[in-house]
């Protein structure tokens, strides 16, 4: 049975989404949400895009998506980022202020925001630049880790994307190998970009709490790769997404995480006291000017690491 909460009309049937007297989301009776059946292929979303398949997850979303952008005959993105519907005036005023931080940064090394919007059931949406090879994680659950060369690229081309972003004054607050994307160019070179800035901040805006939840249901940060003065001090700045690239980094090269820890507890420990597995443990041929550039990245003391992305551009 469902309810309508405005009219608080009843309905048997369980294929109506909104309440055809006055639209609102219908809500399944005794629950506290609205029901939704799943969006799937053929779905049309504000009659705009049409969802052609299922994409793995990308950092931060809810559901991802290929779809066709109708109007223009485009294969775009089309990423879901709220499962909940119903969102409040303040939360839909949040979605835009984080996605309009997206739309600050251009780089050939940056995934292009094309469009957000509401869906038919009050879903937070956003369509991106189509990259259909994958992300950094799924490169290397199949490979294991990267050859040096592609590995220098990948560093190289999201160095890049942090110094455009950061010179925008953008902090992306969430790099790992789930927000870099992978496509291949028409000579046969990997190209990578960095994505996942619908959870961005401008610097100095010091409305979010850096380890909260945002509008979105996602936690801002993974802690595998929050920087120890995130944790322990709730600081954001370009340093901390030089930290997670370098977690990004060394995982990459060796196929392992740096920083042991059987829970949440001692993982933040083994990233608030500096102590990770040396990569040679997993590597042995790694080269020592490649172990001395991770090793700064992921420096404890923010003080140690790198000043900013194009001075570890220029040390690479």
């Amino acid at each position: 049975m469902l309810v309508c909460p405005r009219c608080e009309k009843m309905y048997p049937s369980n294929d109506l989404e909104r309440c055809p007297d006055d639209e609102s989301v219908l809500y399944v009776l005794g629950s506290e949400g609205p029901t939704q059946r799943p969006w799937g292929e053929g779905d049309i979303i504000a009659n705009k895009y049409k969802l052609l398949q299922v994409l793995t997850k990308r950092v931060g979303t809810g559901q991802s998506f290929k779809a066709e952008q109708l109007k223009l005959k485009r294969g775009v993105e089309l990423r879901l980022l709220s499962n909940e519907g119903m969102m409040k005036p303040g939360e839909q005023a949040r979605f835009q202020r984080e996605v309009s931080v997206w739309s600050k940064v251009r780089s050939p090394y940056i995934v292009r925001l094309y469009d957000f919007g509401f869906t038919e059931r009050d879903e937070a949406y956003i369509t991106l630049e189509l990259t259909e090879q994958g992300t950094l994680r799924d490169l290397i659950n199949r490979q294991g880790y990267l050859s040096y060369d592609e590995g220098l690229r990948l560093s190289s081309h999201i160095l890049q994307a942090l110094n455009t972003a950061h010179q925008a004054q953008v902090l992306h607050r969430n790099v790992s190998p789930n927000s870099i994307v992978l496509h291949t160019l028409s000579d046969g070179q990997s190209h990578y970009r960095l994505t996942g800035f619908a959870v961005a901040k401008l610097m100095g805006d010091i409305e979010d709490d850096p380890t909260a939840i945002t509008m979105t249901g996602q936690v801002i940060c993974d802690p595998a790769y929050m920087a120890p003065e995130s944790i322990m001090m709730g600081i954001l700045e370009p340093k901390t997404d030089l930290y997670a690239l370098g977690v990004t980094l060394y995982e990459a090269f060796s196929g392992k995480r740096p920083f042991p820890g059987e829970n949440l507890s001692e993982l933040l420990g083994a990233h608030v006291h500096g102590i990770y597995t040396p990569i040679e443990s997993h590597r042995p041929d790694v080269p020592y000017v490649l172990k001395a550039f991770l090793n700064r990245l992921l420096h404890h003391d923010p003080y140690q690491r790198f000043e900013s992305a194009a001075e570890a551009l220029d040390a690479l």
